[in-house]
């Protein structure tokens, strides 16, 4: 079968958020000035300070914020990053080793919060348990999010999403320069409909006036990664994921395909059929039917 190929969406922002049972609960955001965050949980999470290993012969002091559910765990862990802080790549990569250990990485692509980049990954755990994960170097500290559901429940793979979704950080500032910024926004600009024209000027640093739905497409567009990067792994639980985040971004009236009958919007409403009934195989047969290379990421 010819599975499709996607060029690479890099820095561009993402969201994760299923409309369905999880909006029924008594879910309430939580502020961590302090802390330059703030996250949605489903009951008042417990807080304790731990040591986390940011290299082998290395701890700091850490915050944990969690709830634990007897089907899904949620959890936000911020570690004070004492001099000398690690590189980057090497702190988020081992971050990454240590969250799935004993499993499977799924998904790990860029992810963006604002103007705060890192990293976001789906994890298949070897008990069975499903993990929705971003992971950020930023401002002294490693910031990490983690919403899993477990195999001793119902399936919570809506309320990890919506978890980790929620997490914003506060203050405006940045772990990228003022051009990666632009280059970001650019990128994202160019590959949505419009081109260019649609998006940043890229001799400006400033915000657009439509910045919202700017937002909103790029984070259409990484959604559409995500669902990608699923299919062609054969992971169906990631993909039906990905597919009803990419619905419900597609609820908002500036995240709807600009024709909503034309093909790329069928080739999406096939797959859409096959994952709510499991065939996996199906799914990547309506993927594959799109053209290959970069013109067929125009749409979202």
């Amino acid at each position: 079968m010819r599975l499709f190929t996607l060029i690479p969406v890099i820095f561009i922002p993402v969201i994760l958020a299923v409309a369905g049972p999880a909006a029924a609960q008594n879910w309430q955001e939580y502020s961590y000035p302090d802390y330059s965050f703030r996250v949605s949980f489903p009951a008042d999470p417990q807080v304790e300070t731990i040591t986390y290993q940011i290299a082998d012969d290395r701890g700091v002091e850490a915050r944990v914020y969690a709830v634990h559910r007897e089907d899904a765990e949620f959890k936000v862990t911020v570690a004070e990053l004492a001099d000398p802080a690690p590189e980057e790549t090497a702190l988020i990569d081992r971050a990454i080793r240590m969250l799935s250990a004993g499993g499977e990485v799924k998904v790990n692509i860029p992810h963006r919060i604002n103007r705060v980049f890192g990293r976001q990954l789906s994890i298949l755990h070897g008990d069975g348990s499903r993990a929705a994960v971003a992971v950020f170097d930023y401002n002294g500290r490693l910031y990490q999010i983690e919403g899993k559901s477990l195999p001793t429940g119902d399936d919570a793979t809506a309320d990890a999403i919506r978890f980790v979704q929620s997490l914003v950080f506060t203050g405006g500032g940045s772990n990228r320069s003022a051009d990666d910024i632009r280059a970001a926004r650019g990128a994202c600009s160019a590959g949505g409909p419009g081109g260019a024209s649609s998006g940043v000027a890229a001799s400006g640093a400033s915000i657009p006036p439509d910045s919202a739905r700017l937002e909103l497409r790029c984070r259409r567009q990484q959604t559409f990664a995500a669902l990608v990067t699923a299919l062609n792994s054969g992971d169906l639980t990631g993909a039906q994921r990905a597919y009803a985040s990419l619905s419900d971004i597609q609820g908002s009236s500036q995240g709807r395909f600009a024709n909503p009958n034309g093909r790329f919007a069928q080739a999406v409403s096939q797959i859409g059929e096959a994952l709510r009934s499991g065939d996996l195989s199906g799914a990547q047969q309506a993927l594959s039917s799109l053209p290959r290379g970069r013109g067929a990421t125009r749409e979202p």
